[in-house]
């Protein structure tokens, strides 16, 4: 398959992975069958813990077989979820198990996929083009999420049933996709020996020696899962924002929508500012400054200030997922992803406890403001960290 037709059908296929209906609806759901709060906390507690677990052994999984087979299967995992909860009738156990599906679907696929596109452009002598198209990536799990958020409300508005069934047959089609998304690894390992003497477990070592050795790999992955990952938690506790903010119901859709869309602009010219590593820096600490002036009173058009804020870090967010693949040496690029993305949960589920306390103690409203004063040591972190040789982003 040539480039450009591999491309778009990797585009296509990190689309269909997000577009679900269900993201609109799907905690509302659980309430609406009568679940509590706390039944609710205990589930999404238990999806970001079984995230982590699943996320290295099946980056490691990846590394030792065809990258297709786990792409292949992680749609159908994540099919398994909703499948699941269409069925449920309100059974905490049985979306329970829906979540451990939809974790080992998103395990399976995330290292998987970043590695496979790396390998490809660089197979292709293209790797320093790896931002440009690692931007459309992003653009395209962007637009999937936004759309599948916009479009899930509006199903939702007719039968809550029709957004969780409705999501499954993306995922179908994203599976078959896959079985075209060929692993250049498997014909370069047909003339390298050393291929065949390495066992599952290798990975893992491989993954070790990488931060172990490189200074430079350990300051992009901090940057990553200790600092824009504030973002991302963020997201997570937006419609308490809008509430607190008195924005429409019928708004948060299409506010939600909107930003995913911006973001994924931001992302596809992510690119262009590559070359400008004081950006790193500068733009977290514009969408911190941003947060806090989102934070400072309770007028619903604030709610703009909060989408820029999210907006604003894209393009290092992008540019620094492509400094992380640059940099990486090792085979087994899979396992290391899941490394840096298994930092990300871990990060995440203390920062989304710590958050959720802040904001009972103090408001919602100031655990946002709070949030963005965190960009200023981490920008301080940064300089420091430029200053002895060491980059976030190219």
């Amino acid at each position: 398959m040539k480039l450009s037709s591999f491309l778009r059908t990797y585009y296509a296929y990190a689309f269909l992975f997000d577009f679900m209906f269900a993201y609109a609806v799907y905690a509302a759901l659980f309430s609406l069958e009568g679940l509590s709060p706390s039944e609710i906390g205990v589930l999404l507690a238990f999806w970001s813990a079984s995230a982590i677990i699943l996320e290295m052994p099946s980056g490691a999984l990846s590394d030792h077989f065809d990258r297709r087979v786990l792409l292949v299967m992680a749609p159908l995992a994540k099919a398994g979820t909703f499948l699941l909860w269409g069925i449920a009738d309100g059974n905490f156990w049985v979306y329970g198990a829906g979540f451990l599906f939809w974790s080992a679907g998103q395990a399976m696929q995330s290292g998987s996929r970043e590695a496979l596109l790396y390998e490809r452009m660089a197979a292709e002598g293209r790797s320093e083009d790896f931002d440009k198209v690692l931007g459309r990536d992003n653009a395209a799990e962007g637009l999937g999420i936004g759309l599948g958020t916009l479009f899930g409300g509006f199903v939702a508005w007719q039968n809550f049933d029709w957004a969780i069934w409705l999501s499954i047959p993306p995922l179908l089609i994203a599976s078959s996709l896959a079985f075209w998304l060929e692993d250049v690894r498997r014909a370069e390992s047909l003339e390298d020996d050393q291929e065949d003497k390495r066992t599952y477990f290798s990975h893992f070592a491989d993954a070790w020696h990488e931060f172990r050795e490189r200074a430079d790999l350990r300051f992009v992955t901090t940057y990553m899962a200790a600092g824009l990952i504030v973002f991302e938690i963020l997201e997570e506790f937006d419609e308490l924002y809008y509430l607190a903010v008195s924005l429409p119901v019928w708004a948060w859709g299409i506010f939600a929508a909107g930003v995913e869309a911006f973001y994924a602009l931001a992302s596809v010219h992510a690119h262009r500012l590559a070359g400008r590593p004081w950006l790193a820096w500068v733009l977290p600490g514009l969408g911190g400054l941003l947060l806090i002036a989102s934070a400072s009173g309770y007028a619903s058009w604030q709610v703009m200030l909060l989408s820029l804020a999210y907006i604003v870090v894209a393009p290092v967010t992008v540019l620094a997922e492509a400094r992380f693949h640059r940099v990486m040496e090792g085979k087994s690029r899979a396992t290391t992803t899941s490394a840096l993305v298994m930092a990300e949960n871990v990060v995440g589920v203390g920062a989304t406890l710590a958050f959720g306390f802040l904001a009972d103690r103090a408001g919602v409203l100031p655990a946002y403001g709070w949030a963005g004063l965190l960009m200023l040591p981490l920008a301080v972190w940064i300089i420091l960290g430029q200053r002895r040789g060491l980059r976030a982003t190219d």
